[in-house]
């Protein structure tokens, strides 16, 4: 990980084909003016090895070691991995499958070529009428197209049109973990190039509930509740804070998750099936125990995100209530994740939030906040209070943030951050 900044920011953030809810999906395609790669460097290369990473592409001053790169487009197909594709987010193989596991997890490759399609694996659980999984297609940034996915192994069309030059696609899963599994089995290109995609210089985890999923933010008002139809994971604030800070990005986020408790009807009655730490250090908690796969996979950290946000408490205040040992025991185990949180990042700058659905425990993760950093002689833990959502914004369903107010979040966030920058 490349880590241009002296001070690495920790935020941990809270929250839970068809025709696009946000109108036709956009048929043009932007171009990059830089083209990495050109017909007259492969010449050399002979046709036994057009298939195979080409050794001197770094040494003829390629952005990165191509995964194919040839003279003429040719047909290639691959399976996503740490030598063909860049992962933002969460991943786990199954079957010889690479699983998205939370909302914006996605592959993201260059490619110099006029076609590209992708072998996907669904499935819609329990009530596919309301459940069925999407994915978003990405050009060079910009979300071209939405993909409702069938249940099963199908192929669909990712570009097909003039050559796109060294441009960066990506399949983006748009949503939640817990309702759907979206699984990419291959990737097939016409195509004279395909690299990764560039690695960005900072990363940002963002951690939390059905806010930052997205749960249902495109749904046309609160009665609507929960439909995977709804859901737009690049809607989302973490998204879009990611994007507006040209930041790699992971999200953690379960509909519903708590720290002491999830969601819960009645105060006072605990709800604690997968808690945020039963979650937070594996890599897809939901797609293995579902499976009987044990023991679980470990997440593999590295070094440590950059930029770390917190967002979580709205569904422990339905447990806790005003009772003060209740939120007394919510300070406890915010406290304990802190220092969770820092292990897993040790350089990050950790940001810790809530407000957009309502702020009772926000004076608690304060308190939090305040303490460790003064125990652990840690100047890097910050606070920041979401404004709470507008009713002149809208509501997703069951009165969840909509995308005009994930936006603002965004803009919020994204100025706090650049702050700490």
């Amino acid at each position: 990980m490349k880590k241009k900044y002296g001070m690495i920011i920790a935020l941990l953030l809270l929250t839970g084909c068809g025709e696009s809810k946000m109108g036709e999906p956009v048929t043009s395609y932007a171009q990059t003016s830089e083209e990495t790669a050109s017909v007259s460097q492969t010449e050399e290369l002979t046709s036994e090895a057009v298939h195979d990473i080409d050794p001197e592409a770094e040494g003829k001053g390629m952005e990165g070691v191509p995964y194919f790169y040839s003279p003429r487009s040719e047909e290639v197909t691959f399976v996503p991995s740490e030598e063909s594709v860049k992962f933002n987010g969460r991943h786990i193989e199954h079957n010889d499958t690479c699983y998205l596991s939370y909302t914006g997890s996605a592959v993201r490759f260059n490619m110099t070529g006029d076609r590209a399609e992708a072998v996907l694996v669904s499935n819609g659980g329990a009530y596919s009428d309301r459940q069925q999984g999407w994915v978003g297609v990405e050009i060079n940034g910009e979300l071209t197209k939405r993909i409702r996915l069938e249940d099963g192994e199908q192929s669909y069309v990712l570009y097909e049109g003039e050559e796109l030059k060294n441009a960066e696609i990506a399949i983006v899963k748009l949503t939640e973990n817990q309702m759907t599994n979206t699984g990419v089995k291959s990737v097939t290109c016409n195509a004279s190039r395909i690299a990764p995609a560039a690695e960005k210089e900072l990363s940002v985890e963002i951690i939390g509930d059905s806010i930052t999923c997205g749960y249902s933010n495109e749904a046309e008002g609160p009665e609507y509740g929960f439909n995977c139809d709804y859901e737009n994971g690049a809607a989302t604030y973490g998204y879009l804070t990611a994007k507006a800070l040209d930041a790699d990005y992971s999200l953690v986020c379960i509909s519903g998750l708590g720290l002491i408790s999830n969601y819960t009807d009645t105060v006072g009655e605990r709800e604690d099936y997968l808690l945020l730490n039963d979650v937070y250090g594996y890599t897809d908690t939901n797609f293995e125990q579902r499976r009987g796969m044990e023991p679980l996979t470990e997440w593999d950290f590295g070094e440590g995100s950059d930029i770390v946000v917190i967002n979580i408490g709205t569904n422990d205040y339905s447990y806790t209530g005003r009772d003060e040992d209740r939120q007394y025991e919510f300070y406890e185990a915010y406290y304990t994740f802190l220092g969770d949180v820092r292990e897993a990042n040790p350089d990050a700058e950790i940001v810790c939030t809530m407000g957009i659905m309502g702020a009772e425990l926000f004076g608690q993760i304060e308190k939090a906040a305040e303490d460790f950093s003064r125990d652990n002689s840690d100047d890097h833990i910050h606070t920041m209070k979401f404004d709470y959502q507008s009713e002149e914004d809208g509501y997703g369903g069951d009165y969840h943030p909509s995308v005009a107010t994930h936006k603002k979040a965004a803009e919020q966030l994204t100025a706090f951050l650049e702050t700490l920058i």
